[in-house]
Order: structure tokens, then sequence, then C-alpha cells
């Protein structure tokens, strides 16, 4: 089934086989069939595995994207949004810390569900595949590697957002009641899926369909996961196997990358697909309200739909304002809009929060419908997060100097000198972990990592208190009153809270298993 974009089948609590073969994502659900059907051959097995995506798919093209970029320093949500009634009132907890930062939470409850049923899908796979009639067992083996190493991507977002989480396996019934798994017998299972993945997964260029799992975005992530735990010398050993034996390339040039017009490039590692069929897009032009106007002169997006776009997210002051060379930087202008505008294309600068800079990777492009069907696929892996990675490890290794090669690699193809030459010396140690922090919200700002950055470095609360702060725009307009809502954030949000639902559904759990001080 080898096409520009692979098309999804779901698996949920039951399988799902869905009829047609479409461009992007296909994710309707047209017959339900036993589990049996499904891996009877290697064609049911292929679109049982195929519908693992379709879930990641669900769980990134709409508000639940926001998680891992709101509530940082580089995203904040408008102060109005809160005015826009109970369900972004939850979204804008996400971001404030307040009340509704809670187990009772919409987003943070339908997060760990979507997840669930992806975890629920790549199980029902990897019990399924080994008794498919499948001549070839490196097609099989391939397979359950897809299938691994999506129930990694999966239990490695909600170990790091949730800490001790029910572990449900191939064998563990999904409505049986499982307990809390401590975090590192949960990072154990998503080691060894994903050694599993990166011994049995096809090369890039050797994938019968473009968005299937990869050996190489296999080894970047296993690479993120042993430097999450601190593990420099594995994941010393990963990034330089990546980056020496995997061809790993970046772009020439940084702005091709949300041009809309060059997917599942050679710097791409793993992405998440879409197409503007019915029911394959995702909206998020409209959740960052980016008012796209007229474009800017030598920039590669020049919308056609001036005004168009909410307002619930924005850029910070620190992303949009200060962490960039404005001059010389190429990414400045590919990652964020300076002014919103009116339908008419003329600046709202008038209007206090929506007339602020915004994040312009996800705007639309020409082949696009609207603000709410973009057929633009997402990245999760790229080329760049790892030479920055591996920049990282380096240096927690105690070798600044070594660090400075891969990352003046994404610093020079963003047109800026090499560090060491700016700065006039060599960074000491500390000195390059403050850096780097900086240097990968200028490269993936809005990609979704930066709230697990700054909890794996330690700085999520400090940083959200110094940069996600409305009050270093502007001098409130109605008298000393501020207006937008108050930073709560203290160190117990570096966990999530348990939703409520699974304390009360989960026969194996009760209240008192909450995460400490919600």
């Amino acid at each position: 089934m080898q096409q520009h974009k692979i098309t999804t089948y779901i698996i949920a609590a039951l399988l799902m086989a869905t009829a047609g073969c479409k461009k992007g994502l296909n994710y309707t659900p047209e017959v339900f069939v036993a589990q049996p059907q499904v891996f009877k051959d290697q064609a049911g097995a292929t679109a049982a595995v195929t519908g693992i995506y379709t879930q990641l798919q669900t769980l990134k093209k709409s508000d639940y994207a926001l998680i891992g970029i709101i509530g940082t320093d580089e995203a904040r949500c408008t102060y109005q949004s809160q005015g826009y009634g109970d369900y972004w009132a939850n979204v804008t907890g996400l971001d404030v810390y307040d009340i509704k930062f809670g187990s009772q939470n919409y987003q943070l409850s339908g997060f760990w569900q979507d997840c669930y049923i992806g975890i629920a899908n790549a199980n029902a796979a990897i019990l399924g595949i080994p008794g498919a009639s499948i001549a070839d067992p490196s097609v099989r083996n391939r397979l359950l590697g897809e299938s691994r190493f999506m129930r990694a991507l999966f239990y490695f977002y909600l170990v790091q957002l949730y800490g001790d989480i029910p572990l449900r396996t191939e064998t563990t019934p999904f409505s049986a009641g499982v307990k809390r798994t401590p975090v590192k017998d949960v990072y154990a299972l998503i080691v060894s899926d994903l050694q599993f993945a990166i011994a049995n997964l096809w090369a890039k260029s050797k994938n019968p369909g473009i968005g299937r799992a990869s050996v190489e975005a296999a080894k970047a992530l296993l690479g993120k996961v042993d430097l999450t735990l601190g593990n420099y010398n594995d994941a010393k050993a990963q990034f330089e196997d990546l980056i020496n034996n995997n061809n790993l390339t970046l772009l020439p040039d940084y702005t091709q990358l949300f041009d809309g017009q060059h997917e599942n490039n050679s710097e791409s590692l793993f992405e998440i697909q879409y197409s503007t069929d019915a029911g394959n897009s995702q909206g998020l032009q409209n959740l960052f309200g980016s008012y796209a106007g007229p474009g800017i002169p030598g920039s590669a997006f020049n919308s056609h739909t001036p005004g168009a776009g909410g307002t619930v997210v924005m850029a910070t002051s620190f992303y949009s304002d200060t962490v960039f060379d404005k001059a010389n930087d190429k990414r400045y202008l590919a990652s964020i809009w300076p002014h919103r505008y009116d339908g008419n294309g003329n600046t709202m600068d008038w209007w206090v929060d929506p007339g602020l800079p915004t994040i312009k990777k996800y705007d639309i492009s020409s082949s696009d419908i609207d603000i709410y069907n973009s057929g633009k696929n997402l990245y999760y892996l790229r080329a760049a997060d790892v030479y920055l990675m591996y920049a990282e490890v380096l240096n927690e290794l105690g070798q600044p100097g070594a660090a400075l090669t891969p990352l003046n690699k994404v610093r020079n193809r963003a047109g800026l000198q090499n560090l060491e030459t700016v700065w006039g010396h060599t960074p000491t140690q500390t000195e390059l972990r403050t850096e780097l922090l900086d240097e990968r919200t200028r490269e993936l700002g809005g990609e979704g990592w930066r709230w697990f950055d700054l909890k794996r470095t330690g700085t999520l609360v400090a940083r959200v208190k110094r940069y996600n702060n409305p009050r270093a725009y502007y001098v409130p307009i109605n008298g000393p009153g501020d207006p937008h809502p108050a930073q709560n954030i203290s160190d117990k949000n570096n966990l999530y809270p348990i939703p409520l639902n699974e304390l009360q559904t989960n026969s194996a759990l009760s209240l008192n298993d909450q995460n400490p001080g919600y």
C-alpha cells in the first residue's frame, strides 16, 4: 500500500477495518471485525498496524496538540481565551496552572485516554501478528517493530506527563484493573520496545509506505529516552550511530520545513501524516490564531486567508522578541508572525493580545482548504532535534568543545556564525546548558517538545514563572489591574494529575493514588 501518504485503519477496543485507499490518514471506521479476521494474513496485519498511527494523528490534530507547547516559556494562552467558555478555560488551565489544572480537566483526561487507545491498538497488533500468515519473516518483524515503536511513543508521553502509570501490555486485558507502575519499569518497557524496533524496522529508504516508523526514527527516539533518563553514554552511542550510519541530513533552507511543499523530506525522521481528504485534516492554525496577512517580504508564507485564525495561543515575549537574533537568524521569520492582520490585511496592533506576535509554523498553505482543514504534516522527530540532543549529551559528559560541532551545524543552517566565534570563547558547560535550551526553542519552537525539555532540564517552574508572563508585553490599559491570568505553577506541576475518570473506573486504583498536590 505505497503512495504519497499512508492510509490508516483504526483498531480500538475491537479492531476496525476501513475500505478505500486515500491520500492521507483515513480513520473513519466502516466495519467492526473480530481480531482473528484482522490478523489472518499480511494484508490484515498491515492494516491493523497502520491503524495504530491513526491514534497519533487524532491526538495531534486539535487542542490536545497544545500539550507540550503551552504552559512553557515559548507559548501561552491569550487572556481572552478564558472567556470562551468552560472548555477553553480547561485549555487555558494548562498554561496558567490554575484551579482548572486538575484531575477533571478535559484536556488532561482526553490526552490520557487517546494515548491508551493507541497502546491498546499496539498491544492487539503485538498479540495478533505472530499468528498471521506472513511468508516473509522480515515483514512480520517489521510490523511488530512498528507496533512496538508506537507503543513506546505513547508510553513515553504518558510517563513524562503523569509519572507512575498503569502499564498495560499485550498480555494484560484492557478492561482489567492495573495498578500504577513505577516510572523505572515503564521506561524499561519503552527501552525494550525501541531496541526491538531498531533491530527489526526497515530504513527510511526501504519502507513500503511513507509515514511508517523507520529504524532511523527508533534510534532517534531511543536516544531521546536515554537523554531524558540521564543515560548520557547510551544516548551518545545512539546519536553517533544514527549520525554516522544513517545519512542524517538537514534541509538547506529552514523555511522549507513549514511551507507545506517539502513533506517527508530528508531531514524528517518521523512525521504525522495529514491530508485535505475528509476526516484526515488538522486545524491547528485556528488554535494558534495567526491571523495571517499578506505575508512578509522574503518569507515563504504568503497566506491567502487574511484575518483567519482563533485567538487561543500566542508566542511569549521571550520566544518572539528575546531569544532570536532577528537580524540574522533565518528561523525568525519562518517561526513568528510579528503582527496579526484583520480581514482587510491591516495590522491589529491596536488590540492588546491579538495584535502581538504569534507562531507561524501551523499557517495553512495554498493547497489547504481553510484554517480548520489543513493537510500539512506535523513533525515528531527530525534531524535538527537529534543534533541538538547530541550536543546536550556531549556537554553533560563534560565535552562542551565537542558539543559545538553538532550545535554549529544547526546554527549555520539558520545563517548564524559558530557560537564560539560570536562569543569569542569556548563556552563552559554551564553556559552551554543555557544556550542549548535557548537554541532548542529557536529551532523547535511550537513543535511540541518544550514542556518536556524544561522538565528534563529541571527548569520548568523557574522559566515559566520568568517568561510565561503577559505583563512583559504591555502596561495594563485599564489602570493598575491586569486582565491576564496569573501564573500559578509550582513544583507539583512537574507531573500532571491522574484523570479522575481513571481513578474511578480502574478497579486497582483509588482516589489516594493521585499525584501529590492534586
